[in-house]
């Protein structure tokens, strides 16, 4: 299962993000916090689209147990944005795997020490 150097540094990537960003809070003026607001808005209508536009290629099932605030999230995707879960939680993963490769290494070399 590895030798679990890549979970310690991920711990401590973390906890330097979390050291780091605590002393760096700085008042916003509002007209910077409004323009914040339209970038934010426009970039999450284009997360939107994304993954309406994901293509879920496969025809395996994962029965997976959600928590109730996933549940929760999850219950008032299709409704509130017209999004698909399936297409959803299909992008989320890959997503995650395409930002974080040296995930995907240290599952590679854990079965090669297999």
């Amino acid at each position: 299962m590895g030798n679990g150097d890549y979970i310690s540094k991920l711990v401590q990537g973390v906890r330097a993000d979390l050291v780091s960003t605590e002393h760096e809070v700085k008042p916003l003026i509002e007209s910077e916090s409004k323009d914040a607001a339209k970038i934010a808005s426009q970039g999450i209508h284009e997360l939107i689209e994304a993954i309406r536009n994901f293509e879920v290629n496969g025809a395996s099932k994962r029965l997976i147990r959600m928590d109730a605030r996933t549940e929760e999230v999850l219950k008032r995707i299709n409704p509130t944005f017209g999004v698909n879960v399936t297409s959803f939680v299909n992008f989320l993963c890959w997503d995650f795997l395409e930002n974080n490769p040296e995930l995907v290494h240290e599952i590679k070399q854990s079965i090669q020490k297999l």
